[in-house]
């Protein structure tokens, strides 16, 4: 006898989207992990740079001064997905952030206020991290899907379905605004260190 051959997966899930889904969902970016990358890469550089001239007995208090500027510019703009993500979470509607998602062979049916189908053959990226996953409708649209939502049977049929339907359509990661982003760093770090530089020989 014939075995019939087995339905196609469908997996359906409730959640209510959280500040930290979205927070968790953003920090999945690679451009937010480079940007982390380069504010500690940029505190270290400023450690290295104040030690070298305080070790060749330049003004202690003036170092000191431009090494905590430096220091505390990098901290506090080294990670701005928090930022953004408070920022989008608070312009979403109460009741758009009550999820209800359907995946099967057609694509992820997302009800939030408005039903509408993200088909599989428009989503160009997934992103998986430990806590979510990312699904791209382009660069900057993606729908935040966090894996509390899901039981083990379900993460596993999502996945099957990502691997079936899913092909990756690649886009550069260093964007307008990162490169904007960077060249602003750059830019306050050698105006610091040109004005520091003018008073150390006037």
């Amino acid at each position: 006898m014939t075995e019939a051959p087995a339905a196609p997966p469908i997996v359906d899930i409730d959640f209510e989207l959280q500040l930290s889904d979205v927070q968790r969902g953003l920090a999945v970016l690679p451009r937010a992990r480079l940007s982390k990358w380069v504010g500690w890469a940029g505190v270290v550089a400023v450690i290295g740079i104040v030690a070298w001239r305080w070790h060749e007995g330049r003004d202690a208090r003036t170092l000191t001064f431009v090494g905590v500027l430096l220091i505390a510019f990098f901290i506090l703009r080294r990670d701005p997905t928090k930022r953004i993500a408070k920022r989008v979470f608070e312009d979403l509607p109460t009741e758009a952030r009550k999820v209800h998602m359907r995946f099967d062979d057609n694509g992820v049916q997302v009800d939030s206020g408005e039903a509408q189908l993200l088909e599989w053959a428009k989503v160009t990226q997934v992103l998986e991290a430990r806590d979510t996953f990312l699904l791209f409708a382009s660069r900057t649209n993606a729908q935040i899907v966090p894996k509390r939502a899901m039981t083990a049977e379900q993460l596993q049929a999502t996945r099957g379905l990502i691997a079936q339907h899913v092909v990756t359509q690649r886009e550069p990661w260093l964007t307008p605004a990162l490169v904007r982003r960077v060249l602003i760093y750059t830019l306050i770090c050698v105006a610091i260190w040109l004005m520091y530089s003018y008073r150390q020989h006037h």
